[in-house]
């Protein structure tokens, strides 16, 4: 069973702004997540010093970044912001 793609109202609002060419590639990199082979490497990291101490992921994607983490059967994505916006409001 494959997991789902869950985004929240915020990420759901962020990918929505984005300009369509970036928000396509968003949204191609996001469904590899579920099969990587399809998709190859993804450049991911888990970070560190997050508030709660709960385990979020960094997905990069060009100058985009995805901010996730991973559910029993979902992937969550937190945020989707432009690299220069930084990760303050962790």
């Amino acid at each position: 069973m494959s997991k789902a793609i869950l985004l929240s109202k915020i990420a759901g609002k962020q990918l929505g702004s984005l300009p369509e060419d970036i928000r396509n590639k968003v949204r191609k990199v996001l469904y590899s997540l579920i099969d990587p082979e399809k998709g190859g490497m993804l450049d991911t990291k888990k970070l560190k010093g997050v508030r709660g101490g709960a385990d979020l992921v960094r997905l990069m994607i060009g100058n985009y970044r995805v901010v996730y983490f991973e559910d029993v059967d979902s992937f969550r994505i937190i945020q989707i912001f432009h690299r220069g916006k930084g990760y303050k409001w962790l």
